[in-house]
C-alpha cells in the first residue's frame, strides 16, 4: 500500500476519547455505528465506525439483505432504488463488519445507504475502504468519518422518497497506537474519475472548510492542529514505525480486500496489510 498519511511519532499514551463524533453534533446510535440522520435529503449528513484489526479479518460471512430502519420514518426502502442509475452505495462497507453477526446486519440497514454512481463504488469507493482496512491491520484503532456532499441547487433525486444524490462524498480518518498518530481527509466526486485517489487527498482542515463540521476535536489542542494542517502521502512506507514493527510479525493470511463483484479476495498474502498485489499490497518488509 503506497499511499499513507502523516503520522506524528509521540510517545505517551493519547487516552481512550470519541473521536468518532464530530464537535457539536447530536447523534444516533447502531450496532458498529454512529450516525446524524437527513430526513429531508433521505441521507445521513454523517456516519462514523472505528475498525480494528478483528473487524477486517473476520470471517462473518457476506449478506446482501437490506432492510429499512424501523425507528426511522423516512427511512428509505430497498425499492426505491429500482429502475434508477444510482445503485446503493453504503457508507461503512461490509468488508469492515466481518467480526459481528449484529454489525453485519446493521450495514444493510437503508440508512447506511446512499445513491452513489455505480463505476464510483466499484473503483475509487471500494479502493478507499480497502485502504483503510489495511490501516486497520497496521494500527490498533483507526476512526473513519464519512459523509455526503451538495453542491447544486437542485440535486438529482432517485426513488418516490425523493433521496438526494449527492455530488461528492468526504471522508476523514485518524489513527492511531501507542506508536504513531495521525490524519487524512479525502472529498471524492460521485461519478467516474481518472484521478488516482491520493490525488483526492487533503489534510482534516480542508475537509472541514468544505463541510463545516469539526472533526477529531477530542484531541488536544496541539496534537489536532498537526494532524488537521498536514499529509506526507510517502510516510507510511517509509516513516511508519508501526508498520516497520508490524512487518516483523506478518504470516501468510487471506487478503482483506474487496473485489469489484462485492465479494473479499480469496488470494493470500504476506503483506503487512493484508491486501494481495493485486489490491496494492507490497511485499513485508524486513
Amino acid at each position: 500500500m503506497h499511499y499513507l498519511i502523516s503520522l506524528f511519532i509521540f510517545p505517551i499514551s493519547i487516552l481512550a476519547q470519541n473521536y468518532l463524533i464530530p464537535r457539536n453534533q447530536a447523534y444516533q446510535k447502531r450496532s458498529g455505528y454512529n450516525f446524524s440522520y437527513n430526513q429531508g435529503a433521505k441521507v445521513c449528513n454523517w456516519l462514523s465506525y472505528k475498525l480494528t484489526l478483528n473487524d477486517v479479518a473476520g470471517n462473518e460471512s457476506f449478506n446482501k439483505v437490506f432492510h429499512k430502519d424501523s425507528l426511522i420514518k423516512v427511512c428509505p426502502s430497498e425499492e426505491m432504488y429500482d429502475g434508477y442509475s444510482f445503485i446503493k452505495g453504503q457508507f461503512k462497507p461490509r468488508s469492515a463488519s466481518r467480526n459481528s453477526v449484529s454489525e453485519m446486519n446493521e450495514v444493510n440497514n437503508m440508512l447506511n445507504v446512499v445513491p452513489m454512481d455505480i463505476d464510483f463504488s466499484k473503483r475509487h469507493w471500494r479502493i478507499l475502504d480497502n485502504m483503510i482496512s489495511g490501516w486497520a491491520v497496521t494500527f490498533d484503532s483507526v476512526f473513519v468519518i464519512k459523509g455526503p456532499i451538495y453542491e447544486k441547487k437542485e440535486s438529482e433525486t432517485v426513488g418516490s422518497g425523493k433521496i438526494k444524490v449527492p455530488d461528492k462524498f468526504f471522508t476523514v480518518v485518524l489513527v492511531k497506537n501507542g506508536l504513531d498518530l495521525g490524519a487524512i481527509g479525502f472529498i471524492l466526486t460521485n461519478k467516474t474519475d481518472l484521478k488516482k485517489i491520493i490525488k483526492c487527498s487533503m489534510p482534516i482542515d480542508s475537509v472541514e472548510s468544505k463541510t463545516g463540521y469539526d472533526f477529531f476535536s477530542e484531541l488536544p489542542e496541539y496534537l489536532e492542529t498537526f494532524v488537521e494542517e498536514s499529509i506526507d502521502p510517502n510516510f507510511w512506507k517509509d516513516k511508519s514505525v508501526s508498520y516497520k514493527v508490524k512487518s516483523n510479525y506478518v504470516k501468510r493470511a487471506q487478503c482483506i480486500a474487496v473485489e469489484q463483484s462485492g465479494k473479499r479476495c480469496e488470494t493470500e498474502t504476506i503483506c503487512v496489510t493484508r491486501n494481495c498485489w493485486k489490491h496494492g499490497g507490497d511485499m513485508k518488509s524486513k
